[in-house]
Formats: structure tokens, C-alpha cells, sequence
């Protein structure tokens, strides 16, 4: 009875473990993305195309990093994938908006 009962309980250790590996990989990518977007926005709004290059190779692999401007800002939106495998993942977005400089 307590062999039986041990088994289950590390299945459920073993999958609990496995969700909190999980979370944490996500919140890292997203994090990742955060810092990106936030980087590739203020080189962009200072006009630093190099730079703002440069920050977007720092992006998560396989991330999309998309700009665009609305009115006097700068809009950096960073798209990836978060998770383990190609199975158990889930698309994580940040965004930054900065102002461009000389527009206040």
C-alpha cells in the first residue's frame, strides 16, 4: 500500500516540477522579449540604426521584433515562443514605446 501510494506522489512531485520549469522558462523568454523591445525602441528613437541592430540580435531565437511609429513615438513590438519542445509552447509578446528624440 505505501510503494503504491509513494508512486503517485512522485508522479504528482514529477508534474509539479515540470509546470514551475515550465513557468519559468516562459518568464524568462518573456522577460527577454521585454528587454529587446525596450532597447531596440530607444536606439530606434535616437536614430542609432546600428545599435538598434545590434539590440535586436539580443532577441529570444526565433523572435519577430516589429517597429513602427505612431505620431511622435517609437513602437517596438518583440513576438516569440515560449516553453519546451515545439509542443508545449505558447507565443509571448512584448511591447515598448519611447518617445523620438527632438519631438517634445
Amino acid at each position: 500500500m505505501a510503494t503504491a501510494e509513494l508512486a503517485m506522489v512522485s508522479l504528482v512531485v514529477a508534474a509539479v516540477a515540470m509546470i514551475v520549469a515550465w513557468l519559468i522558462s516562459m518568464l524568462m523568454v518573456l522577460n527577454l522579449c521585454q528587454i529587446t523591445a525596450n532597447e531596440v525602441a530607444r536606439q530606434d528613437a535616437r536614430g542609432d540604426r546600428a545599435a538598434a541592430r545590434a539590440a535586436e540580435r539580443d532577441a529570444p531565437r526565433g523572435a519577430q521584433v516589429l517597429r513602427r511609429r505612431e505620431g511622435k513615438a517609437t513602437v517596438v513590438q518583440v513576438t516569440a515562443r515560449a516553453g519546451f519542445g515545439e509542443l508545449f509552447t505558447v507565443p509571448v509578446s512584448a511591447q515598448a514605446r519611447v518617445l523620438t528624440e527632438g519631438s517634445r
